[in-house]
């Protein structure tokens, strides 16, 4: 398998003729800046990052050794063997694996930020290829049935106007040729942002918070679980139990971005 495969995001596009000058009328008539460090921005199709900002952002992809399970990574290992951390040790997740593009810090966690909470689904054309980056490291196509967003609560999603983890998952599914669902699992009970709580406390939180609605697009399935980011795994651990106690056969987890605490 090929070792940090690349694979082209919407500022790989080729730029046309027309394309560029447009670009110049738009940047006299409404000049565009980075919105992480605010250097001018030329073309559209950058999607408001600087080629100095994305360019630290890819740099922070999470590299072996890691927990072969959780994905967590892991310090002072061999990179050629396998390890399962602490956590893993002591309680095996329901998911089968995790695996995440890069550390929720810095430039990327300000890229996650703004498709999440400010509206700017455009980045999903550069946040979907890193997805695909890291699924072919660690698995193929051939491994996977279903791609499956975790969901929101649907008054959440109503007050933001979309899901930032289903935007990702359809992106991916285009892009690995891989059927999706959104509507397998849903999120019936409306829980607290995770972002303060303890470890225990988020467990809690979302603990039977999703239900599986239609059992029979999942039964047997092996299925690809979708999120932005992925902290303690508490979100991903009850979302995969909750699809795996509707039939489904096994589930892994891919997130754009890991935090470590």
């Amino acid at each position: 398998m090929a070792r940090n495969p690349y694979f082209p995001t919407t500022r790989d596009l080729p730029s046309s003729p027309k394309r560029q000058v447009l670009d110049c009328i738009l940047n006299l008539i409404y000049p565009e800046t980075c919105f992480i460090c605010s250097t001018p921005v030329a073309r559209r199709q950058d999607c408001g990052i600087c080629a100095a900002c994305w360019n630290k952002a890819v740099a922070l992809r999470i590299e072996p050794p890691r927990c072969s399970c959780c994905g967590l990574p892991l310090n002072n290992f061999d990179k050629g063997a396998e390890y399962l951390c602490g956590k893993c040790l002591m309680n095996l997740p329901p998911y089968s694996g995790a695996r995440s593009f890069g550390y929720y810090t810095a430039e990327l966690s300000r890229l996650v930020q703004a498709l999440k909470f400010h509206g700017r689904r455009n980045l999903v054309g550069l946040l979907a290829p890193l997805l695909a980056s890291a699924f072919y490291e660690s698995w193929s196509r051939e491994d996977f049935d279903l791609i499956i967003p975790v969901p929101l609560h649907s008054k959440r999603k109503r007050e933001r106007g979309y899901n930032q983890s289903e935007l990702l998952a359809r992106a991916l599914a285009a892009q690995i040729a891989m059927p999706f669902s959104g509507k397998a699992l849903i999120r019936f009970r409306s829980t607290l942002p995770q972002v303060g709580l303890s470890d225990s406390q988020r467990f809690e939180n979302v603990r039977k918070a999703f239900s599986c609605i239609d059992p029979l697009q999942i039964k047997n399935k092996r299925v690809l679980l979708i999120d932005d980011v992925m902290t303690t795994g508490a979100t991903a651990s009850s979302a995969a139990q909750t699809l795996i106690d509707g039939g489904c056969f096994r589930v892994s987890v891919l997130t754009i971005a890991r935090a470590t605490l």
